[in-house]
């Protein structure tokens, strides 16, 4: 039985964690990077090390400023003749016109490919990757991302013609197709934030908590990197986004005031029902102290306690 205050259906986030989860990421974009000096060219513009992936690796990367401000976040996945980065709906004109402005002379040709290529998320049990293999002839990619928590996440890649038989194979042979309330809840259990949702260009990447699967520290010189290194060696950032979990029913609005002693000193960038919580669950970003697990704060809603995420993780264990 679906809690009062849970606004999803619980056997669609059931599936994403525990059976086969199939949802479609409308609109994500996607850019290429082609011609023969496209691995030193992007790894010079990202926070990951792009050098070192072959074809069939992909990595998870912050794309920033020369003052290392965050302007994009997503998944590098290489191929043979090329690399892909894939990020959320919105953002491929402006990375496009960022990286090509960038090309002197290169051996580098960068294309907004958004409109030839459409995205499904699967997730669940392990064995449930394999419905991948087989989708009706369709032309798939499988493209492995950890965008929620559990034994398998990944990327159905296929041209955007194709999503409507794709997704009826796969419902056919047992996925569940869920919406975006689902997925959202299973997004910030796992505690994995959205650009343009959880964070933006006001931001710095060590504020969002990516740092052990999008930034490397040993790569080397990029655009950005030395902001991004001093941070490193200065230890701390003065906010960072973090998991709140809510004391009464009501699930916060996005950008709900968090306070310590009628301080302001953060707010929620967004939250869902938790069911493994059993409470309302948000991301939010937390001015330095606070954002500490074990932490209490207050909000119009209600006191909330800061966790760690993902949900079930030390310091953000179920209790």
């Amino acid at each position: 039985m679906t809690p009062p205050s849970c606004p999803f259906p619980l056997d669609q986030y059931e599936a994403l964690r525990e059976g086969c989860g199939l949802v479609e990421l409308a609109e994500w974009s996607s850019v290429t990077i082609a011609g023969g000096d496209r691995q030193p060219f992007l790894h010079g513009f990202c926070t990951n090390d792009v050098r070192r992936l072959v074809p069939g690796e992909s990595c998870e990367a912050f794309v920033t400023d020369v003052k290392g401000k965050t302007i994009g976040h997503g998944l590098i996945t290489c191929r043979e003749n090329e690399l892909v980065y894939i990020t959320v709906p919105g953002q491929a004109e402006s990375l496009a016109a960022h990286w090509d402005r960038y090309v002197i002379r290169e051996d580098v040709r960068v294309r907004d490919t958004t409109a030839e290529r459409a995205y499904l998320l699967l997730a669940g049990r392990e064995e449930a990757g394999s419905l991948a293999a087989d989708v009706g002839g369709a032309a798939v990619r499988w493209i492995v991302w950890n965008l929620l928590a559990g034994p398998m996440c990944g990327l159905l890649e296929v041209m955007p013609t194709d999503v409507p038989r794709v997704r009826q194979s796969l419902v056919e042979r047992g996925a569940v197709a869920c919406e975006a309330g689902a997925f959202a809840a299973a997004r910030i259990e796992a505690g994995t934030p959205l650009f343009g949702i959880d964070f933006g260009p006001e931001n710095l990447p060590q504020e969002v908590g990516r740092d052990k699967s999008a930034i490397s520290f040993t790569k080397g010189c990029y655009l950005g990197q030395e902001t991004i290194a001093r941070i490193d060696a200065l230890g701390h950032v003065n906010q960072q986004l973090t998991g709140a979990r809510f004391a009464g029913p009501r699930i916060p609005a996005t950008d709900t005031a968090l306070t310590h002693a009628g301080a302001a000193i953060g707010r929620v960038t967004s939250a869902t029902f938790s069911p493994r919580l059993g409470a309302p669950l948000a991301l939010a970003m937390v001015r330095r102290p606070w954002f500490a697990p074990g932490g209490e704060l207050e909000s119009e809603v209600g006191p909330c306690k800061v966790v760690a995420l993902p949900v079930g993780s030390s310091d953000g264990a179920i209790d």
